[in-house]
Formats: C-alpha cells, sequence, structure tokens
C-alpha cells in the first residue's frame, strides 16, 4: 500500500489549505456606476478561482445622485482597472490601480465605491496588510459596507484565521443576504464540516445548510460557476452511499460548464466525479485540462500527480510534485515526491520527503507509514550486515506502530500495519537467532 497523500484526491480533502488555493471570489463595486468590475474573480498565487465568486449587487451604499465630476473620475479609475483585470495583474499595477481610486475618493469623500475598489486593487495582488488597512478605511465610512465585511473574511481565511473569517462572512450576509461570494465561502467550509462528520444526522443538517447557501446565491445570480461547482462538489459527498448523487453532480457541472468552459476548479471537480466513477483516464484528462488552464492551480496538479503514482508514471508524479513545491510548501504535493522518489529508487530522498511531510502536518499518519516500508522493503534488504539489518526492521515497526498511534484511515489500512508490525517481529526473532549463533560459532 502506498497511502497515497490523502484517503480522498486533492480539492476533495478536508483542511483550510485546500480551500485556501481555491482562492475565493471578490465581488466588484457597482451600484449606479458601474456594472461590474470586467473579468471578474481573478485568482492571486496558489492557482484556481475557486468557490465565491463576482457579485455585480449590494455594494453597501443606495442609488443616489452624483455629480458628473464624480462619475467621470471614477470612470477613468475603473477603466484602468478593468484594463489590468482582462490581463495578469502585477505589483505595481496594482499600487497605481489603488492610487487612482485613492485620489478620486480623496476628491469626492462621498464617493463609498471609490474607497471600496482601491482596497479591492490591493486585493487583486495579495497585498494583504494595504488591502485590510483599505478595507477597514471603507467600514469607517460605512460600517455596514457588506462587500467589505466579506472579502475581510477571505482575508483572514488566507491567514489561516477561519474562525474570524467564517465571522465576516456570517456578518456580511446579515448585513445584506445577496453577497453570494460571502454565501459560497459558508458553504465550503461546512462542505469540510460534512467531510470531518459520521454521524448522518449531522451530516444531514450540514448537508441542507450548505445547499441553502448556494441555492441563495444562484437565486441572486444564477450564472456564478464558482456556485455550481460547489453544489457539484457537495454532491460527490455521500456517493458513497447513494450513486444517485453522483448524476446530480454531473448535472451540476454541466450547468456551471454552460456558464464558462474556462474554469480550471470546474475541471478539478469534473476530474473528482470520474475518480468516484473510477474513470482514471478521464479523471486525468480533467485534472491536466486544470492544469493548463491554470499551471499554478496546486489542487489540480496534485491530483494529476497522484494518478501518474497509480500507474507507477514515477517521473511525471516526481515532476508534478516538484513543480508545486516550488510554489507552495504543500502536505500532500511532499509526501507524494517522497512516494515518486521511492519509486525511483531515491530512497534518502523519499525519507527526506516523508521527514519534511512531518514537519509540514505532524498529525499525519502517512509519512509514518511509508517511512516504515522504507526501512522494511528497501533498506532493510540494502543492508550490509545482519546488525545493520535488523537495526532497519526495528525502526521500520517503530514507524509502523507510530502510523498506528496517529489513526489509521480505515480497518485495512490497520490490519495492513499491523501485518507489517508482526512481519518485522517474526524478522527480528529470526535475525537474533542467527546473530546469536553466528557469534557462537
Amino acid at each position: 500500500m502506498n497511502l497515497l497523500q490523502t484517503t480522498t484526491p486533492r480539492g476533495a480533502s478536508s483542511g483550510a489549505r485546500a480551500m485556501r488555493s481555491l482562492l475565493l471570489g471578490l465581488a466588484c463595486a457597482a451600484a449606479a456606476l458601474a456594472a461590474g468590475c470586467g473579468g471578474g474573480s481573478k485568482a492571486g498565487a496558489g492557482g484556481g478561482t475557486g468557490p465565491g465568486g463576482t457579485d455585480g449587487s449590494g455594494s453597501g451604499g443606495a442609488e443616489r445622485e452624483l455629480s458628473s465630476d464624480a462619475r467621470a473620475d471614477y470612470e477613468v479609475a475603473l477603466g484602468y482597472f478593468k484594463e489590468q483585470d482582462a490581463g495578469a495583474w502585477s505589483r505595481d499595477a496594482c499600487e497605481q490601480a489603488a492610487s487612482k481610486f485613492e485620489e478620486v475618493a480623496s476628491d469626492h469623500p462621498k464617493l463609498i465605491e471609490a474607497r471600496y475598489m482601491r482596497a479591492l486593487s490591493y486585493d487583486r495582488c495579495s497585498m494583504s496588510e494595504q488591502a485590510e488597512d483599505a478595507y477597514k478605511d471603507v467600514l469607517k465610512a460605512n460600517n455596514a459596507h457588506a462587500l467589505s465585511i466579506s472579502n475581510l473574511g477571505t482575508l483572514y481565511f488566507k491567514r489561516g484565521e477561519v474562525g474570524k473569517a467564517k465571522e465576516h462572512w456570517e456578518k456580511a450576509i446579515d448585513t445584506d443576504s445577496k453577497i453570494v461570494a460571502a454565501r459560497n465561502n459558508l458553504a465550503w467550509l461546512l462542505l469540510e464540516d460534512m467531510r470531518k462528520t459520521d454521524d448522518q444526522a449531522t451530516w444531514k443538517k450540514l448537508e441542507e445548510a450548505a445547499s441553502k447557501h448556494l441555492s441563495s446565491a444562484l437565486a441572486v445570480n444564477s450564472e456564478l460557476v464558482e456556485t455550481y461547482v460547489l453544489f457539484g462538489l457537495l454532491y460527490l459527498e455521500g456517493s458513497e452511499r447513494n450513486r444517485n448523487r453522483l448524476d446530480l453532480a454531473n448535472l451540476l457541472l454541466e450547468e456551471g460548464e454552460k456558464r464558462s468552459e474556462n474554469y480550471p476548479p470546474l475541471y478539478n471537480a469534473r476530474g473528482l466525479l470520474q475518480m468516484k466513477r473510477n474513470n482514471l483516464g478521464e479523471a486525468l484528462a480533467n485534472f491536466q485540462k486544470a492544469v493548463t488552464l491554470d499551471e499554478n492551480f496546486s489542487e489540480a496538479r496534485v491530483n494529476v500527480g497522484n494518478i501518474a503514482l497509480g500507474f507507477r508514471k514515477y517521473e511525471e508524479a516526481e515532476a508534478q510534485f516538484t513543480q508545486v513545491l516550488a510554489k507552495e510548501k504543500l502536505y500532500e504535493a511532499q509526501l507524494g515526491l517522497g512516494i515518486a522518489q521511492r519509486g525511483l529508487g531515491k530512497l534518502s530522498e523519499a525519507e527526506d520527503s516523508y521527514k519534511k511531510a512531518i514537519e509540514m502536518d505532524g498529525s499525519q499518519g502517512a509519512p509514518y507509514f511509508n517511512l516504515g516500508v522504507l526501512y522494511k522493503d528497501f533498506y532493510a534488504n540494502k543492508a550490509s550486515d545482519l546488525k545493520e539489518s535488523k537495526q532497519a526492521y526495528e525502526t521500520a515497526r517503530g514507524h509502523f506502530k507510530t502510523y498506528l498511534s496517529k489513526g489509521a484511515e480505515s480497518a485495512e489500512n490497520k490490519q495492513e500495519a499491523e501485518d507489517n508490525i508482526a512481519d518485522c517481529d517474526k524478522i527480528i526473532k529470526q535475525l537474533d537467532e542467527v546473530i546469536k549463533a553466528t557469534a557462537q560459532g
């Protein structure tokens, strides 16, 4: 058993890191001034434009009379923003856009949209501190500006402050029920909670709450590909008990594709669907398309690597995981790299990768299992003498025991670890007898 990174493909696993790389959508100010921000939500580092979506409504202020000068100045700044949003943002472009909106806000203090767009300009380049200060500046002028509250939640989530993020998203919805990005993000958190519980009553309540958020988001904007993808992922859960859920998931993903054929997380979700159907070839094709659309989409690239491992294409898997790790220190990629290196006979490199995976997430048992395999099936056989071989088996046994102490992912995995421990005990006893006999002889 390889015990690949997670027991589920990347993007279906739990944990805040998976969501962070599917970066949440940030809404654009609209009101009476603009009908959105052109290119819609943009991904920052990490790949994918993931759950959340653009929101052309609810900018935090009602339509009102504005001077022609205010409108004209805002449109100039917004025009520059749209130009950058249609392409690739740079830090310089983000700073210039923010400066343009800051000037508009200074000349027209009542124009709350300009303050908001200044914050969003910083957010486009993941300039977290500047964006946070700018959003808070918006809230000083209007503490009910729901988009700023929601986007602050996104900033906090990216920092790992999940509880704080959730509070902001809930507050944003309480302030304006039409903030779809916040609803999508809360649905994702509920989806994560579904994956963590074995209690069916709790699972059902979580599913109902997530479904309500997603349905509400689509009621505001039925063109949100992000929401359809999240809905599809929601129906992938529980498909082991009810295979009909896979058909519903497929229908939702098809609806998402009608809205956008170039949304990377859509194809990652399609890959997960095909994995559920045991269609590995089609799953791989979808994961690869996701990576083609966004080369920084870590989750999809990890899934490509996982399937390559399953096909024993170790060089390809090594390349995929290495590329992920060059951009992001991701536990699953680090562990997968170790498995690929072991397959290529790079044993010391594999051991180093497993240990790095433990440093990234010490709660996981898989690295210890793989260290056990490395010592039992590889190092022990390459030992120069019986004592060195015995030491390798003892080390392997220790790793398998540590794996069990972390909680095996399944009864099958637990049994396999126990069988490996029994094998080690048997061989260690035999080696002791041979070593003793040799010494006496």
